[in-house]
């Protein structure tokens, strides 16, 4: 570009540019560049010459843009992005029904089969649901290995446009009955087990005995459990043989990816069509709903639970926010009126009030810009921190990270915070002319009235921004030390499960019930342990339902229960209560009559107005006797209650592909697990023993996506607390020193101290109080949006918000403390000598 067209550039985007010559040299200045240069200069030299004040605003600043930085990166990965995979936008999942357990949502092969007819679909996977209730030993290759594995689509990594990072992807041949056995490892364990070596690709191994051929990686980036079972770590992936799982029920989970173009009702209802053609051609099965296909948006499915909890922690992070603009809006105010005498005196020299608001807003955007690189940091490391969670059941949440997209957005916050908090001081200093500052800042003014009601407004908001969040916390608090306090229907502590997979060797009934009750006999003569059993459903991690009726009855009246296979005196190793009848016994196998417990909830479905004993519960294809009730227990939420479940006794079914050991003890487990480890090992050497686990865990995980909101939000509320108490205090303790001088005439004209203290603490109550109760009727105003977060725990819990009043008036009341004690000791002398 010529020199000319520069300069006529230059001037447009930097004012008037003036050319000048120094010995012969030619330089070229820039007004507005070098007028904002020494803003920038004259910004730095008052911070560092107040570092104090400096290091509290970045710090505060750094904590509320840190804190909505991170919370905006989970609420963007979880919420607002669509999932990590090809064509997010158009996959559908397609469920059974509507009813939560996971048998009654799930699908058949031939519901599978039938769905890929459909022309709404551009393509189908699947893979096998109940993969949880399944581990796969890992043999012929170094150490032996138990390991967690998901039978999957020959087309799934493709489906999902995943590329393995070492090898390739199944092939249609390998997903057939009797193909070549394949095996794709997780990046974690190719890195772990194999050293990331890449001539592993070809290598033979066998998988619970079974020969198989490491045919791929897959990439770092792809994490089966974190998208489709958070919390579940998945080692290995193997094709699901559908022609062997066509006899298994439902246990398929079903993606699709729609065409391009299909509207989604369109979709649904040529499912329809599809289920209510299979539910013809399959009247056997006695269940209505075995071939039903309703299309749910995938990231719905996954993720739709977690908008509304997210929602409100991204609003309580806004509150944050806010509390921390007013915070620093108090202390430029106050800095702003130690300057009014040197902004009045650049005025009466020729500074207009534009360049006095822009200096003082660049000292804020300086002091912003500190604020937010830091806070950017404290995002960094929070959401570091965020994805090191483990146990946590909630999808996607390792796969938050900060972006360009949240570089942005703490850029504008910061922006945003920086013009909240820093327009009204700059105004304000502005504003003066020089006689009233030179007035104003004799040491015997007292505060002016626009001052007092500019404290007091911003003490007042404050306060009701604290109490609105100190109330949803402690109402979402609430709820879940309600959630605690439940009776599960069973005692967690004390008890211990280990995974049980008993192997191809194990093949038959006989070989089975033989193994199992070894490891039973053996564990219960193990010192220390009150109880053993066995079962193949832990309470609040599976959940297989069946479809049964009374049989005097008609189907029609039937209903889906819970099913589970239990051993013997396993109600007495989880302390679930017996209210009727017996509990299984050694004898209840394939020899005896069927037997079956139902539960409270069953008994009152199938025999309302009748007793349950000896009635007959038509299931599977088999007549069940009942000979037992059972107290309810949550099995499949902590906050609902129990639904209908039947038991069956382990040892009348032909051998399970996982069962759980299960043992009780009275004292700690660290006493008593090696002595039962070395005793399982004695008679089942191929048996992980390391893997013991408390129940109480599973509990604690299942609760783990509740404690993991209410603790942010309790961490959020307990961070407004102290800024509230912060900024009152600041508030309080700027009022005293401005009033020095007032306060000391009125002691001199014979107020006591305690009369002065007394009137800075009823001041500060008063404006308390008012910030209280403008907090409280917001929280009524916004109790809504909490109550479907809430159990057992009114929106409007007159406690809570007692609870948050309270506690809020105690802060403004040792937050005025100090100075009203200070103000209480000011010497009338020395208050009329400074003067």
């Amino acid at each position: 570009m010529p020199r000319a067209e520069a300069v006529v550039q230059a001037r447009r985007e930097f004012g008037n540019v003036t050319r000048t010559a120094e010995r012969g040299r030619e330089t070229w200045q820039w007004p507005a560049v070098e007028s904002l240069a020494f803003d920038v200069r004259y910004a730095l030299r008052q911070l560092r010459m107040q570092p104090v004040f400096a290091t509290v605003s970045v710090l505060i600043l750094g904590l509320g843009i840190g804190a909505s930085t991170t919370v905006f990166s989970v609420v963007k990965r979880l919420a607002l992005e669509p999932l990590p995979v090809r064509a997010a936008d158009r996959l559908v999942s397609v469920i059974n029904t509507d009813l939560p357990a996971l048998s009654a949502q799930t699908s058949t092969v031939a519901t599978f089969e039938a769905l890929q007819t459909m022309r709404s679909f551009e393509e189908l996977t699947t893979y096998e649901a109940f993969f949880a209730r399944a581990s796969y030993k890992l043999t012929g290759d170094g150490e032996p290995e138990r390991l967690a594995g998901v039978l999957v689509g020959d087309n799934f990594f493709s489906f999902l446009g995943v590329e393995p990072a070492a090898g390739r992807s199944f092939t249609a041949d390998e997903g057939r009955k009797n193909g070549p056995g394949a095996v794709m490892l997780s990046h974690e364990l190719w890195k772990r087990r194999y050293k990331s070596d890449r001539a592993v690709i070809g290598r033979q191994l066998r998988i619970n005995d079974r020969a198989a051929t490491i045919v791929g990686v897959l990439p770092p980036t792809f994490d089966f459990g974190e998208i489709f079972a958070p919390g579940v770590k998945i080692d290995l992936y193997m094709p699901a043989i559908l022609e062997d799982m066509r006899n298994w029920g439902n246990a398929l989970a079903i993606v699709g990816r729609l065409r391009t173009g299909t509207p989604f009702n369109a979709a649904q209802a040529e499912a329809n069509l599809t289920s209510a053609r299979l539910q013809r051609e399959h009247p056997d099965r006695g269940d209505p709903g075995s071939y039903g296909a309703i299309l749910k948006h995938l990231g719905t499915t996954l993720t739709g639970n977690l908008r509304r909890p997210m929602m409100v922690l991204w609003a309580a992070v806004g509150l944050v926010l806010l509390i921390v603009c007013v915070n620093l809006s108090s202390l430029l105010l106050a800095r702003a009126a130690s300057r009014r005498k040197e902004m009045a005196v650049r005025g009466a020299l020729g500074a207009g009030k534009t360049r006095l608001v822009r200096q003082m807003l660049t000292e804020t955007c300086v002091l912003a810009l500190f604020g937010g690189g830091l806070g950017v940091a404290f995002a960094y490391a929070a959401v570091e921190y965020v994805r090191r969670f483990e146990g946590l059941s909630i999808p996607l949440l390792k796969t938050a990270y900060i972006d360009g997209t949240a570089l942005a957005t703490a850029a504008g916050i910061t922006l945003l915070t920086a013009l909240l908090f820093g327009l009204a001081p700059a105004f304000a200093a502005a504003r003066h002319d020089l006689a009233t500052a030179m007035k104003n800042d004799s040491r015997s003014a007292t505060e002016g009235r626009d001052h007092r009601v500019t404290r007091s407004a911003l003490v007042v908001s404050e306060v009701a921004l604290a109490c609105l969040l100190l109330v949803g916390a402690g109402l979402l608090l609430r709820r879940f030390v309600h959630v605690l306090d439940i009776n599960l229907g069973l005692q967690p502590h004390g008890t211990y499960t280990l995974r049980v997979d008993p192997g191809a060797a194990i093949d038959t009934g006989d070989k089975s019930r033989a193994y199992l009750r070894t490891l039973i006999t053996t564990a219960r003569a193990t010192p220390g342990v009150e109880a053993a059993s066995v079962t193949d459903a832990l309470p609040l991690e599976s959940n297989r339902s069946w479809f049964l009726w009374a049989k005097e009855k008609s189907p029609k009246e039937g209903t889906d229960a819970l099913v589970k296979l239990v051993g013997p005196r396993l109600l007495e190793t989880m302390r679930t209560p017996l209210l009727a009848g017996r509990e299984f016994n050694e004898q209840d196998d394939h020899n005896g009559a069927p037997v079956a417990l139902i539960n409270e909830n069953l008994a009152r479905r199938l025999w309302p107005n009748s007793d349950p004993l000896n009635g007959v519960v038509r299931c599977a294809n088999v007549d069940w006797k009942v000979v037992g009730v059972v107290r309810d227990v949550r099995h499949l939420k902590v906050e609902e209650s129990a639904g209908p479940e039947l038991y069956l006794p382990v040892y009348a079914r032909r051998a399970t592909r996982s069962l759980y050991l299960v043992v009780r003890t009275n004292k700690l487990f660290s006493d008593v697990g090696p002595a039962l480890r070395r005793a399982l090992s004695d008679v089942a050497p191929d048996l992980p023993t390391a893997g013991f686990r408390p129940v109480a865990d599973v509990v604690s995980r299942a609760l783990s996506q509740r404690r993991f909101f209410v603790d942010l939000l309790t961490a959020f509320a307990t961070i407004a607390l102290l800024l509230a108490a912060i900024g009152i205090y600041g508030l309080i303790s700027y009022s005293v020193t401005r009033r020095t001088a007032e306060i000391g005439i009125r002691m001199a004209l014979g107020a006591s101290g305690s009369q002065i203290f007394r009137a800075v603490v009823r001041d500060t109550l008063r404006l308390a109080l008012a910030g209280v109760f403008l907090g409280i009727v917001a929280a009524v105003a916004l109790s809504s949006l909490l109550a479907s977060l809430l159990f057992n725990v009114s929106a409007n819990d007159t406690g809570t918000y007692v609870f948050a009043a309270g506690l809020l008036l105690l802060v403004a009341l040792a937050a005025a403390f100090f100075p009203a004690f200070r103000a209480g000791r000011i010497s009338p002398m020395n208050a009329l000598r400074a003067e």
